[in-house]
């Protein structure tokens, strides 16, 4: 039965003289159509209140209508005159109080009452519109209502009130709401009104200048939504069941966009991705992440053909032949107007604790870490004019020319044409190193002898300290082959041992040794830390791993002693071996924020701040050797690799960083707490970034329980992007055009060239390539230098 509201403030029975009376204030009406009805309006009512809802005179008859602000009215039986109007047959009675006065407030605040009207019948006839018929006598109080602008007319408008004896008005319900509005204006206004009331117009002043009053326009404020930490939403699991596909999916397709890749995943109801892992290295730790997301299955080696996803200790060439070639591809770099957000459409409902009222807040996911990414200056969008079936791609951990960064020879040469190429000293960011090639005979060793005999001529015999560092070129891994020298003969010495021949083609890196090292408890300590390298769709992408660990010696450090590796050799391979291993800290590692509070408590040895002076400038190192090799890396853009290097720096008594090698297959093993809490999450970050960006999760409904302790209940971020080719690496072009330098950059010497026909240098034993084509899965201690 449909409703209706009835607003009233007079009783009906004023409506009982004629109708045409003159009505007061100069405003005449008269009814024309006895089937429809027309009452007075009050002056400060809106014209859009001339159209009056009603029905046929019929029908009036029985409709109850309860008034508000007139007194009680007895019942009386309504008859139907034809000769009457139909407000004349129109009885109200009294009824209980109105129960929508708090959401008509503002209603009532006008002299306007709300009331429901009940309808006893149904009404066959449809409504129609009666049209109130006005004339009105130009009185001086209507030509001030039509100038808005006076001063005067203000003061009408704000004192007029409804006369509450010559006003009726019934509305539909429909209706109401933007009466209500209305008034909810007309109240701010009087309240913005009264702030500029007192400001008086002289009469000079009306006669030389015409003042207008501008009323400011009334803006509707959005309510703001509070913010809550992420940490205080994740201990509701409902808020994160829902979340967590959704920031995972928006992640995953801000990356594929960076790429320029428009992945389509597949339909199939049971379909799962096909994966092969190598032995070595933990490979039990890669395949405990790979458990952990069901739509993954291993494969033998027989079926490495079909996986999707091949992962090794070494670089297999004929795997990575076996990837196509997109060298032709070009991309088109699209603009970014604002800075881009991972963001998350649930809302978190609060319930507060005391009031037990819930309220919806925003959930601020900026601790997660997604902003290190798509907020970097780094990030670029790339047009995505390229379509792929993610279950018809196939993926290798191994980039192809990779030895550019991990080679220790390549990563000089690589360095210094680049530092030189843009103007600044490359021993600034790494120690003096030389290259020999052709024994002592080489150019560069006639160099060394010079630099060499002139540190010996600028220190006192008292306190010389001319050490230098001398290790194989190529082919070493663990430690292996690191000589610590002190004078020219031994470094000869060595260097004459390996003559090179038609079979061994063996050269040396020389290198000054860092004497005055920043100790731990009176120890020497390097720092690793992690780099992952992207080549997807032929865009190269490098990301900076903001966590890591110190390796630290196991006996003091005295410069006098320069033959026991166990005082200025780092690696966990030599560490294992000494008594002491493990003595001070646990497994010799310790963690950046176990730096920091060593450093907090000497303040008396340096005074720097390790994660926000330090830190900076590794990572600013580490985008250089990615920028130093965007071209060289991956010259044929397979399609597609990826690879996790680890860096190795040491830290002088300034607490000032040098790059001392990068590692192509660095130290998975999870040798101590520390250890098996930043390895385990920088490769589940790694895979996050790499793997599933291209491997979705298929929509099926099928999924497979897993026993997974590495996956967060929301996935962290660690990675910071540091370098884009379509964006950082054509800024290095243009800037290398203009300084002339672009040749000298993209020279590779003959000697890094054969680099690529040569076997890795981190090519396995005979035992281990059998353990690999058995699938085993045993652990490797390789440290990976």
């Amino acid at each position: 039965m449909p409703k209706y509201k009835a607003v009233r403030t007079h009783s009906p029975f004023m409506h009982r003289n004629k109708t045409t009376s003159p009505s007061p204030r100069g405003v005449s009406f008269s009814v024309k159509d006895t089937n429809n009805f027309s009452i007075f309006m009050p002056q400060s009512c809106d014209s859009s209140f001339l159209a009056i809802s009603h029905q046929k005179a019929k029908l009036i008859n029985k409709i109850k209508i309860c008034t508000g602000l007139t007194p009680a009215i007895d019942k009386k039986s309504a008859k139907t005159d034809p000769n009457t109007s139909a407000l004349e047959n129109t009885v109200a009675k009294p009824e209980t109080s109105n129960k929508d006065k708090r959401s008509n407030f503002n209603l009532l605040t006008n002299g306007i009452k709300v009331k429901r009207i009940q309808e006893e019948s149904k009404l066959s006839a449809q409504p129609k519109l009666a049209k109130l018929e006005i004339t009105e006598e130009r009185t001086l109080r209507a030509e001030r209502r039509s100038q808005p602008n006076s001063l005067d007319s203000w003061n009408e408008i704000l004192n007029a009130k409804p006369d509450v004896e010559k006003s009726c008005l019934i509305i539909k319900k429909s209706n109401l709401a933007s009466y209500e509005e209305y008034f909810t204006q007309k109240n701010k206004f009087k309240e913005m009104y009264a702030a500029i009331r007192p400001l008086k117009v002289t009469l000079d002043q009306k006669k030389n200048v015409k003042e207008r009053i501008t009323i400011p326009h009334v803006k509707k404020v959005a309510k703001k939504i509070e913010k809550i930490s992420v940490k205080e939403a994740m201990r509701d699991k409902e808020w994160v069941s829902k979340a967590k596909s959704q920031i995972i999916k928006d992640m995953t397709f801000q990356i594929s966009w960076s790429n320029g890749m428009r992945i389509t995943p597949p339909c199939e109801n049971f379909f799962t991705y096909k994966y092969y892992l190598g032995r070595g290295n933990n490979a039990r730790l890669v395949q405990q992440c790979l458990n952990s997301r069901w739509w993954w299955t291993r494969v033998t080696k027989e079926e490495i053909d079909k996986a999707n996803f091949i992962w090794t200790q070494w670089k297999d060439k004929n795997i990575i032949e076996s990837l196509s070639s997109l060298s032709d591809i070009k991309h088109d770099q699209e603009a970014i107007t604002s800075p881009v957000s991972i963001s998350c459409n649930t809302r978190f409902v609060w319930i507060s604790p005391t009031t037990n009222i819930s309220q919806t807040k925003i959930v601020d996911l900026a601790p997660l870490g997604y902003d290190l990414v798509t907020k970097s200056e780094s990030f670029s969008h790339i047009a995505c004019n390229f379509l792929y079936n993610c279950s018809e791609m196939k993926i290798c951990n191994k980039i192809e020319h990779n030895y550019h960064l991990s080679n220790k020879k390549a990563l000089f040469a690589n360095l210094r044409q680049y530092y030189l190429a843009i103007g600044k000293d490359p021993f600034d960011y790494i120690p003096v190193t030389f290259h020999i090639t052709k024994g002592e005979n080489d150019e560069e060793f006639v160099k060394f002898e010079e630099i060499y005999n002139t540190k010996i001529s600028a220190v006192s015999a008292e306190t010389l300290t001319n050490i230098w560092i001398v290790k194989p070129g190529e082919n070493t891994n663990r430690g292996n082959g690191i000589t610590v020298c002190s004078s020219l003969e031994q470094i000869k010495g060595i260097i004459r041992s390996s003559n090179p021949d038609k079979t061994n083609k063996r050269t040396f890196i020389i290198q000054k040794y860092v004497e005055n090292p920043f100790l731990v408890h009176k120890r020497k300590f390097d720092i690793r830390c992690y780099a992952l390298i992207t080549c997807f769709n032929g865009v190269v992408q490098g990301y900076y791993y903001n966590e890591g660990y110190l390796r630290t010696s196991c006996k003091s450090f005295s410069i006098n002693n320069i033959e026991d590796p166990f005082t200025h050799l780092t690696n966990d391979a030599i560490q294992k071996q000494s008594e002491d291993y493990g003595k001070f800290e646990s497994g010799n590692k310790m963690s950046y924020s176990d730096f920091q509070r060593y450093l907090d408590s000497h303040p008396a040895e340096n005074q720097k701040n390790f994660l926000l002076d330090v830190l900076p400038k590794m990572k600013e190192i580490v985008k250089d050797t990615i920028q130093s090799v965007c071209l060289k890396i991956d010259p044929k853009k397979r399609a597609h690799t990826f690879e996790i290097f680890g860096y190795d720096f040491l830290l002088d008594s300034e607490l000032k960083p040098w790059l001392l090698e990068v590692n192509t297959n660095p130290c998975l093993e999870l040798s101590s707490p520390h250890l098996a809490r930043i390895i385990p999450s920088m490769l589940e970050n790694s895979f996050r970034i790499a793997l599933d960006t291209i491997f979705q999760e298929p929509t099926s409904a099928y999924r497979r329980s897993t026993n997974s302790v590495i996956l967060e209940p929301l996935p962290e971020n660690r990675y910071e992007l540091v370098f884009h080719s379509c964006n950082d690496g054509e800024k290095l072009i243009e800037e290398l055009k203009q300084r002339g330098t672009l040749e000298d950059f993209m020279y590779i010497d003959p000697s890094i060239q054969e680099i690529s026909e040569e076997i890795d240098e981190e090519a396995p034993s005979e035992k281990e390539k059998k353990g690999n084509s058995e699938g085993e899965n045993e652990e490797s201690e390789d440290e990976g230098q």
